[in-house]
Order: structure tokens, then sequence, then C-alpha cells
């Protein structure tokens, strides 16, 4: 079941074993990839995915994303999502996400924001004003939206842990680039098992930087900031380019 009431798109998930952990609790990648479903189908009721944005060559990119994480569901679970657009100026538009049980709980947040890619040139591009005039009126009172990701995250100084992967064809999206949600998944992959079976994840935060394309190969560096938090950095190891940065707090 989903509706859309004006700017806002609720639908409702129930959490699917492949997104689950050994506990079988929703992971951060299988929220992501709930609310990245959400957010397609906002755009298509809105009038601006990828389809609609054919007209432009473009295709919108996901630049940051921060997300707190209250009390994960677990298999099984039905859970109600919310996503709207939150603003928008001539280089980037933002969305915001919440995830709540079937008691009306928030259980998770995220806010986020976009840029329009330019498909033959894989450069960022102005977003057409005609883009920006078909929401704007529509979008919720600044009061009702989630602070805006920041995206400030220190840089490594010192190496703890490293994960390695390379790009193969079912880590890409319809962008035919590294699916967002896997660079989250490759970056928590480096932290050692004790950290995932003592801890719980509250709040994550990625930067994303550069394309990662099909079989690049990729170094995820991790730093231990303090008993819980820890920085990440996704590099390719051709040319050395940082493809993005996260952070990650623990309780």
């Amino acid at each position: 079941m989903s509706q859309i009431t004006n700017i806002k798109y609720r639908a409702d998930f129930i959490v699917r074993a492949a997104e689950t952990d050994y506990s079988r609790k929703l992971t951060l990648p299988g929220l992501l990839r709930i609310f990245h479903e959400a957010s397609l189908q906002s755009a298509i009721n809105l009038g601006l995915s990828i389809w609609h944005l054919e007209k432009y060559n473009a295709s919108w990119i996901l630049l940051r994303k921060e997300v707190n994480l209250y009390n994960m569901p677990v298999l099984g679970d039905l859970i109600t999502v919310e996503t709207f657009p939150s603003g928008a100026d001539r280089h980037l538009t933002y969305r915001d996400f919440k995830a709540f049980d079937q008691h009306g709980n928030l259980l998770a947040t995220a806010s986020s924001s976009w840029l329009l890619m330019e498909l033959n040139e894989r450069k960022m591009m102005t977003i057409p004003e005609e883009v920006i005039n078909s929401i704007e009126r529509f979008f919720p009172d600044p009061s009702d939206c989630l602070p805006r990701p920041s995206g400030k995250i220190p840089l490594i100084t010192n190496v703890d842990y490293q994960w390695k992967a390379q790009v193969g064809w079912f880590d890409l999206d319809f962008n035919h680039h590294l699916n967002n949600v896997t660079y989250a998944s490759w970056m928590l992959n480096a932290l050692p098992e004790s950290v995932f079976k003592s801890k719980k994840l509250s709040n994550f935060q990625i930067r994303y930087t550069k394309e990662a394309l099909l079989h690049d190969s990729v170094i995820c560096n991790t730093q231990q900031m303090d008993e819980y938090q820890f920085i990440h950095q996704l590099t390719r190891t051709s040319d050395g380019a940082d493809l993005a940065f996260s952070k990650s707090t623990w309780i």
C-alpha cells in the first residue's frame, strides 16, 4: 500500500531475510535499500524520475546522507517509510526519510542531498528551473524537515582496519556505477566482527566524491577514533582516487 499526499510519499515495507543480519535485525544496508526504493517511487509520483529526466539526458546522483538509527525492526516486521523533497537550490536538492513501526514509533531518519548529473560528460549540471518550480510550492515548512547532512568527515590519519573489493556486474546501478548502498556496505565491512556483536550502530554519515565503475578495485581504510566512532575512506587502487568518506557512531 502506498500513497502520495502533496509532496510526501508513504509506503509500507516488510523486512525481508536478505535485509537482516545474524540477529534477524534490519541492517543499515537493508534500510538504505528500502529508503532508495521509496525515493524512486516518490520521484515517479512527482514526475521527477530518471525517465522524466531523459529529455535533459540527466540523472539524480546521491551526494551526502546522514542516517540516525533508533530502533531497528526485525525479520517480518511491517514498517512505514515516509520520504519527501525538503528543499532545493540551483545545484542541489534535498530529501528526508523517516521510518516508523506499526504503532507509529520512529525507527530511523535520514537526510540527504542530491545533484543532477549530465550522463554524457558525467558532470554536475544546474537543475532546470522548471524542475524546481514544479515542486517548490509543496516544500514542507523548514521546521518539519531534518537538518541538512553536513558531509564534514575527518580525514584518516592512521589505518586500523581494511577491506578490499572489486566492482562486479551486480554491484552496478542504472547509472552504470557502483550502487550507493554498496559503498556503505563495503565501508562497514572493514570493521572487526566484535563491533557488530557488541555494539549498535546509531549514526552513519557518508559523502560520495567519485564514481566507482565496473572492474575497479577499491580499498576501504578505517580508523578507530575512540571506543564508539570510526571514520572510513573508500579509495580506487588504480589511481588513488578517493571515492567516498564516511563516519559511523556506535553505542
